[in-house]
């Protein structure tokens, strides 16, 4: 196998788009267990949405330079490719908020 396709291994994994919650949550009396992130769905229109959304929350929030490394911009992101409300993403344990906002900057970083 060349370096190449190791590479693109590597980077299908860390791009992981199923994810299987470690811990379940229970949001709007439905117990979610998996969150799939269907980030080839998002339009620039939608990052814009994500963007305007994080601005209003708070007006620090507009000082951010590099939105795509904020946590709170990327739950909004990955909500969105989610097509769950931000809540839900935000009251997951923190392993798997962590995870799922690190795939989503990887995505928006990373291009794929």
């Amino acid at each position: 196998m060349n370096d190449k396709s190791n590479i693109e291994m590597v980077d299908n994994q860390a791009l992981e788009t199923q994810i299987n919650l470690k811990r379940p949550i229970v949001f709007e009396d439905q117990t979610v267990n998996q969150i799939n992130l269907d980030f080839e769905s998002l339009t620039g229109e939608d990052i814009e949405k994500a963007e305007a959304q994080f601005n209003a929350e708070a007006p620090q929030n507009s000082m951010v330079m590099v939105k795509e490394m904020s946590k709170p911009f990327l739950a909004i992101v990955a909500s969105k490719a989610a097509r769950v409300h931000v809540d839900l993403i935000r009251k997951l344990s923190a392993p798997d908020y962590a995870k799922i906002t690190t795939r989503t900057s990887l995505f928006l970083l990373g291009g794929k």
